[in-house]
């Protein structure tokens, strides 16, 4: 929050008198105070761009573009110390503003002048590395900096418009292809941070309109549990705009991670190959990042509903060990993973969810030795615990590590990717269960965090290795697919990528047009494919039900969708409509349309 009281209504004034004032200062309080992040950011991937260029630049060049970065983010980092001694008042609003929409756009030039200073024609892997590296410091900068639009534009224009010219330039198919795509990303990422900042301005015109009615309240000695009530309320609307927006933030996403898998397809250069699954995993982990968000969303507007059953812990704890043996063998780290014989009654997803996060946890912050998960019997109950030989937390640290984007003020912990949200989400998660979080942690030395689990008492049924589903990589050969989406870019990326995998595919915005483009095709679809929202108030489920009626009921459907309202899959399925999440990753989509048409598993 500011540390500046001056910018409150005088009594006497009407309360909404100052409020746009109010908000915008709420807003450049923001980007001070993520500031760390970003500068954290940006010096990351400018020493990233500099390990992998070394040696195909001149050193001098490389040398002379970090320099400026480092000169850039040490004024930024004296504008930011200079804010936690004196914060700001309302009369210096208008200059740390235009400071730091300064700060942003020529940040965002020195990016963009990696477009000429580091674009290697006809060297695929560093043009790549470089594209992926540049517009993934972008992706990361829309909640960081989304919160003052003028200040997310002064930063991605400069930073992405350089790298489109630059492939149009370079003149070849693949380029122009990339180019387009790029496009696509930019638009969805302004629309994206658009998106984002009008809702934070609602939910803090929400939050300040509440927070004056309070203070009205309480200075009239009038019922104070109302002011309680009504802060509840506006605590409450910060989480509605990661839900609105999840729709918006996955569409471009999921349209991204089309084009890349058509491109995989059309590009045989094993180089460019792996380039392109490269991309493919950063697009998985930017998911990953703003499923953290969108999750702290669910949980507390309540759309997570626990659903009980008796399960072991053996196939829990086998996933965890498969996932994490990987990361934990490269830091030269011993993961062992031990109980999982023992049967609890809990919600078998939001379970395991809680004990990964708390393991990624435990990995990334131990340096050395080992990462121990445990589940026995105490007391009548399932005892789990998660123990690492870690830096361990000073116990003055102990109950903030749990606050939303708190992370340590040490090497250790500054240095993560992650936002410091995994353990507000165990915290969240443990508390809709009913769990009581327990940590142990002694600085230096290691932490040990648990919570107890109701015991079960079904039996649990085993198959065998002979009865597990083989993924199916579905022969759409002489299939009709109808793709309906209201966005573009993903309809043409669902052309493409279908297209290659034998498919003849119609696409619409709407699904008006459908019936008449089948009876001009002369053939029945295969499958429809449909968006939730389509605007005109229409959704999916209704569009392929008037399809389905005016065709044949017996059409299969998916629904594909980037929105996360609460039993929005249910209804999905009880209308015989297969639902998938935005983004869908290729393989994914292959797997589910082979299933939902029932191919044959031969078919490879």
């Amino acid at each position: 929050m500011m540390q500046a009281q001056t910018a409150q209504p005088s009594p006497g004034k009407p309360p909404n008198s100052n409020l746009d004032a109010l908000i915008h200062a709420e807003q450049i309080d923001m980007l001070h105070r993520q500031s760390p992040i970003s500068m954290i950011g940006n010096m990351t991937g400018a020493l990233v761009l500099a390990g992998v260029f070394i040696g195909e630049r001149p050193l001098w060049l490389i040398a002379g573009w970090v320099a400026c970065m480092t000169a850039l983010q040490a004024s930024r980092l004296v504008l930011y110390a200079r804010y936690r001694k004196r914060g700001f008042v309302q009369s210096n609003i208008r200059r740390a503003t235009v400071m730091w929409v300064t700060g942003a756009g020529v940040t965002g030039v020195v990016w963009g002048a990696t477009a000429l200073l580091f674009f290697i024609s006809g060297q695929h892997v560093y043009q790549a590395v470089l594209t992926v590296l540049v517009f993934g410091i972008t992706a990361s900068a829309i909640p960081l900096i989304g919160s003052y639009i003028p200040s997310f534009y002064m930063f991605v224009f400069p930073a992405l418009l350089p790298f489109i010219a630059r492939n149009v330039f370079e003149g070849t198919a693949p380029h122009l292809v990339l180019s387009m795509i790029e496009a696509a990303v930019m638009v969805g990422f302004a629309s994206f941070a658009h998106n984002y900042n009008r809702m934070l301005i609602e939910s803090l015109r929400n939050r300040l309109e509440k927070q004056a009615l309070a203070d009205r309240l309480a200075a009239q000695n009038v019922d104070l549990e109302q002011a309680r009530v009504a802060a509840e309320q506006a605590d409450r609307s910060k989480t509605q705009f990661f839900a609105a927006a999840s729709h918006d933030l996955r569409q471009p996403l999921h349209a991204m991670g089309l084009f890349a898998a058509a491109l995989t397809q059309k590009v045989r250069d094993p180089e460019v190959t792996g380039v392109v699954s490269s991309i493919n995993a950063s697009v998985q982990a930017l998911e990953a990042l703003f499923n953290e968000l969108l999750d702290i969303s669910k949980i507390d507007s309540g759309a997570i509903k626990p659903n009980l059953a008796h399960f072991a812990l053996e196939e829990v704890f086998a996933r965890l060990q498969t996932e994490f043996a990987a990361e934990a063998a490269a830091k030269g780290l011993r993961l062992s993973v031990s109980g999982g014989q023992h049967i609890v009654s809990s919600d078998p997803v939001l379970l395991e969810r809680i004990i990964r996060n708390l393991v990624s946890n435990a990995i990334r912050y131990t340096p050395a030795g080992e990462v121990t998960v445990t589940a026995a019997p105490a007391d009548g109950v399932v005892r789990i615990e998660v123990r690492d030989t870690g830096i361990g937390i000073r116990e003055e640290d102990q109950q903030r590590i749990f606050e939303e984007f708190f992370q340590l003020a040490n090497p250790g912990r500054t240095s993560s990717k992650g936002l410091g949200l995994g353990l507000s989400i165990v915290q969240r998660l443990c508390g809709l269960l009913g769990y009581a979080v327990r940590l142990t942690s002694e600085y230096g030395k290691g932490s040990v965090f648990g919570f107890d689990v109701p015991p079960g008492a079904a039996r649990v049924e085993r198959r065998d290795a002979a009865d597990a589903v083989v993924p199916v990589q579905a022969d759409l050969g002489g299939k009709l697919i109808v793709v309906i989406d209201d966005e573009p870019a993903i309809v043409e990326g669902m052309k493409v990528l279908l297209s290659g995998w034998g498919a003849d595919v119609l696409g619409s915005a709407t699904g008006n047009d459908v019936v008449a483009a089948v009876h001009e095709a002369g053939r029945m679809p295969d499958l429809l494919i449909v968006d939730h929202q389509l605007g005109a108030g229409e959704n999916g489920i209704e569009v392929a039900q008037r399809i389905r009626q005016a065709l044949d009921p017996e059409i299969p459907a998916m629904l594909v969708t980037g929105s996360i309202t609460p039993d929005l899959a249910e209804r999905a399925r009880a209308m015989g409509l297969e639902f998938l999440l935005k983004p869908v990753i290729a393989d994914d989509l292959r797997r589910h349309i082979g299933a939902v048409l029932k191919l044959d598993p031969s078919h490879r």
